[in-house]
């Protein structure tokens, strides 16, 4: 009996110890965007687990992905903001950048956007609208942003293949970077862009299905522009963000899509495929250890005959876990 009693006693503070461990948290699971129009094409995500996602039907959404709450954060015409593809939350200005494009050629229209292709950004505290920059030039469609360490913004333009630039106090977006590499036969197709650890900026194209690199010349300007070789084709490459280092998160919008992680060396980059058999992502992104992604089902917009078609809905924002580093 006594012998018992000892054998209980060792044991308790070992009980106790378990009972005391916390649950494990569960697993993040995908956010439903209320809406039958939304068309979420890109999303950021800041440090205190803030969403802001882009809707190509107008306006753009903010998640709460602790929570899933789902606010409608800036409406649709707001600041005269139309069909919202890219968008980038720059803790160093302050603000959400927006790719502001005119979808009227595909009967999409949002009430009170201006005429036309902007970059606008908003507050990122408040939500007000701070700048409105027309894209320069006849051919313009806005695709995505990478911003520099000095604050200077880099946007993506796919139908004029180029890269245009706002820096700091400018009221004017301005040409930075063209290149015969960045055109698909005269089809366009310039989309994702990042910034790698060795500073220099580096872009795909989802029509000509390649990954380059852009020189950033110690001057600012743009240097040589070179095409990397992939350890495997890609296939409608899209949104593109740093992961740190020389290592980025790729969303590859083919049918079925992908999610990738890039991994550059020299002029060869190594692809790590993280969930394959998507509908066509075009956005991921990472926060903490989870990367979170968005499929935005266009062809219910670009496809003439899907356009009165219901597309599956609900749209949402999905997790996926961060394979560990090899």
């Amino acid at each position: 009996m006594q012998r018992r009693a000892r054998i209980l006693a060792a044991l308790v503070p070992a009980l106790l110890v378990v009972v005391a461990q916390p649950a494990h948290a569960q697993a993040p699971k995908p956010i439903d965007l209320p809406g039958a129009r939304v068309f979420p094409e890109n999303l950021t995500i800041t440090k205190d687990s803030t969403a802001y996602v882009g809707s190509v039907g107008g306006g753009v959404l903010r998640v709460t992905l602790a929570t899933g709450k789902v606010t409608q954060w800036i409406k649709p015409g707001a600041y005269g903001s139309g069909s919202v593809f890219g968008v980038l939350a720059d803790p160093i200005n302050g603000l959400l950048w927006t790719c502001n494009n005119d979808l009227a050629f595909a009967n999409t229209t949002v009430a009170g956007a201006d005429k036309g292709v902007y970059v606008k950004a908003f507050d990122l505290k408040t939500g007000a609208g701070r700048l409105s920059l027309k894209m320069p030039g006849e051919k313009t469609f806005c695709n995505d942003f990478a911003v520099a360490k000095d604050g200077t913004v880099y946007v993506t333009n796919t139908s004029g293949d180029e890269i245009l630039r706002w820096r700091k106090g400018a009221t004017a977006l301005e040409p930075w970077s063209t290149d015969p590499a960045y055109d698909a036969k005269g089809q366009g197709g310039l989309d994702g862009i990042a910034f790698g650890a060795d500073g220099n900026l580096y872009i795909n194209n989802f029509r000509s299905h390649i990954l380059a690199r852009v020189e950033m010349k110690s001057d600012g300007s743009a240097g040589k522009v070179t095409v990397l070789q992939t350890s495997r084709p890609l296939n409608t490459p899209d949104g593109l963000r740093p992961l740190g280092g020389m290592r980025f998160i790729q969303a590859e919008g083919s049918t079925p899509g992908k999610i990738a992680i890039v991994t550059v060396s020299g002029d060869t980059a190594s692809i790590e495929d993280v969930a394959d058999g998507l509908s066509a992502p075009s956005a991921v992104e990472l926060h903490g250890d989870t990367l979170w992604y968005v499929e935005p089902s266009l062809g219910y917009i670009f496809n003439a005959g899907m356009r009165d078609k219901t597309p599956p809905l609900p749209f949402r924002v999905t997790p996926i876990a961060l394979p560990k580093s090899k």
